[in-house]
């Protein structure tokens, strides 16, 4: 009765503990731990031991919790598998915070004791990079919209076909646990759902493309044609997830009209972990902002310069607050990917636009 529950354990909580164990590891080189160090200092022992610490203590914590939310998933109720999933995501949650902050501050304190080259800090742009083909165009987003639109069309001429009460939610037995009264709200607040996680999707395939240029200090030329690849792949990856999304959510409404609960429970499953799967795979493909993960260079050729450090910027070495700069998505320091600048305005609309998002597919849901 708790297959899915457990297959979603082993193929979404795994891999992205997998994933956040070795994120050291496909950071810049010019950061550890969301601390900024030269490219040599980096690769020193002191520091390659940090990262090799980080990852074991990592893979036992999220390891335990992992087999701990098995083991009582085996013997769970219907009830009590939501419990048990929540309480171990927050513990997962917590713990990786926990460990990060745990290694960023004594990162920090071995930051002072590293030594660089006396050299001025430097900033190196690539003025053609802009007019190169940086992400995919916002137009493919043009099917997931025609899908939706195309559903909710369906959905209207056939609303009378609806029954006065339309189940929402379902138990593993198949059983209704939610349903709401009938109504044109009710019948397309899915559509609208829709709607808002395609805009979200939108912006951050925007973003991809807008976010500031950073180069590394060695080979800028070849980093900058590695940086455009990352950017176009994870944009092909946004494009992608939306329209699996759409086609879920799709099923999701059409099963108002003809019900099949097998086929909704198995998309409903699949998609999700082809998301997550997909992200971790790309992931490990490539370090962030578009380096190659195993760097075969000999020390003598890695720079002892010290990259501009903006530390002061990074709260907790992850979080973003610059109100000088006027980019609204910058990369992320910790993690593959990108992340907002909380400093503007727009960031805090994003974000309760994101909430409003979630609170709306929860009500939805009930």
């Amino acid at each position: 009765m708790q297959l899915f529950s457990i297959l979603s354990v082993i193929l979404i909580f795994a891999p992205v503990a997998l994933l956040l164990s070795f994120t050291p590891y496909l950071t810049r080189e010019t950061i550890s731990f969301g601390v900024t160090v030269s490219e040599y200092n980096y690769h020193t022992p002191i520091l390659r031991k940090l990262r090799r610490t980080f990852a074991t203590a990592s893979v036992i914590g999220n390891g335990m919790v992992i087999l701990v939310c098995l083991s009582l998933l085996q013997s769970a109720n219907e009830e009590s598998t939501a419990m048990i999933t929540g309480v171990c995501t927050m513990l997962f949650i917590v713990y990786w915070a926990a460990l990060h902050m745990l290694f960023h501050f004594k990162m920090k304190k071995i930051g002072g004791t590293l030594t660089t080259a006396e050299a001025p800090q430097r900033v190196k742009i690539d003025t053609t990079f802009r007019q190169n083909k940086l992400t995919y165009s916002n137009y493919w987003f043009l099917i997931h919209i025609a899908i939706i639109v195309a559903v909710a069309i369906i959905s209207i001429l056939n609303y009378d076909a609806l029954p006065n009460v339309i189940p929402m939610k379902y138990d593993l037995q198949g059983n209704v646990t939610s349903s709401v009264p009938k109504t044109y709200l009710s019948v397309l607040a899915v559509n609208l759902v829709q709607l808002g996680v395609i805009a979200l999707l939108m912006l951050v395939n925007w973003s991809i493309k807008t976010s500031k240029q950073q180069l590394t200090m060695t080979n800028p030329a070849q980093f900058a044609a590695k940086n455009i690849q990352f950017r176009r792949k994870w944009s092909l990856f946004t494009i992608i997830t939306g329209l699996l999304l759409t086609i879920l959510f799709a099923l999701i409404q059409m099963n108002m009209f003809v019900p099949n609960l097998v086929l909704l429970t198995a998309i409903s499953f699949i998609v999700p972990v082809v998301i997550v799967l997909g992200a971790v795979l790309l992931a490990l493909t490539g370090r962030q902002g578009g380096g190659e993960i195993r760097n075969h260079q000999v020390d003598s050729e890695r720079s002892k310069e010290q990259p501009v450090n903006d530390d002061d910027h990074w709260k907790l070495g992850f979080i973003y607050f610059n109100a000088n700069d006027p980019s609204f998505t910058v990369e992320k320091r910790y993690g593959i990917g990108w992340t907002i600048n909380f400093a503007s305005p727009l960031s805090w609309v994003l974000l309760l636009f994101i909430i409003a998002i979630v609170v709306i597919s929860i009500v939805l849901s009930q």
